[in-house]
């Protein structure tokens, strides 16, 4: 029998092993398979500011990507916004990635198993990768502040999904833009944000996290 659990990145303690789908739906998991796809070559996540800076010092060639609290950090080549890295140009480029939520929940879990990094931007891609499998955990990363609703909508979309019951992308896509987090986006002035999150497919292929490296699957 097929279990999927969704689990709060933020406050679980301990993660059991099992493959995993860190969801950060605005923004981490959105931003990051649409740098990859738009060239980047691998990404780089960190958990904090210092080390972020600390990468770029060592290697000016790379970009530095990130956030925190939604507002981009001073210094660094772009915001952690899957609607600037829509337009971005990174082929080739190392990025270097942080986040105040998402990379936070991922220097939690990538020691206990296989983790893919999903949204609706990389849905099928993602799916296809795990629909098969007994057990996934999906983890969603939440704010310091409290739950994200979006991210809960995207982890029960992708759970029905793999448990047969298929429910349609336009459902999910309006409760999204319903959200208290579409709200808060609004209120940041980033809204262009909202629906580039919501750009279902954007990405073809699978994203996953290859220590050190966020990395595109084949």
């Amino acid at each position: 029998m097929k279990v999927v659990n969704i689990l709060d990145g933020r406050k679980e303690k301990s993660f059991e092993q099992s493959t995993k789908v860190l969801v950060d739906v605005f923004r981490s998991t959105s931003t990051m398979p649409i740098i990859l796809i738009r060239g980047a070559e691998r990404i780089i996540p960190t958990s904090s500011i210092s080390e972020a800076r600390e990468l770029k010092r060592k290697n000016p060639e790379f970009l530095v990507v990130g956030e925190r609290y939604g507002m981009k950090v001073p210094g660094f080549d772009m915001n952690n916004s899957p609607s600037d890295a829509m337009k971005a140009h990174l082929e080739g480029k190392t990025v270097i990635f942080t986040s105040t939520n998402g990379t936070k929940v991922l220097k939690k879990i990538y020691l206990t198993g296989k983790v893919y990094v999903s949204s609706f931007v990389n849905f099928t891609s993602t799916y296809n990768k795990i629909r098969d499998l007994d057990r996934v955990d999906i983890i969603v990363s939440n704010r310091p502040d409290g739950p994200a609703d979006e991210d809960y909508i995207y982890a029960g979309f992708l759970r029905d999904w793999l448990e047969g019951r298929n429910p349609p992308f336009e459902d999910a896509a309006d409760k999204i833009r319903n959200s208290k987090g579409s709200t808060r986006l609004k209120l940041m002035g980033a809204k262009k944000d909202i629906e580039a999150s919501l750009e279902m497919d954007y990405c073809k292929k699978a994203i996953i996290f290859q220590e050190p490296y966020i990395i595109t699957e084949e």
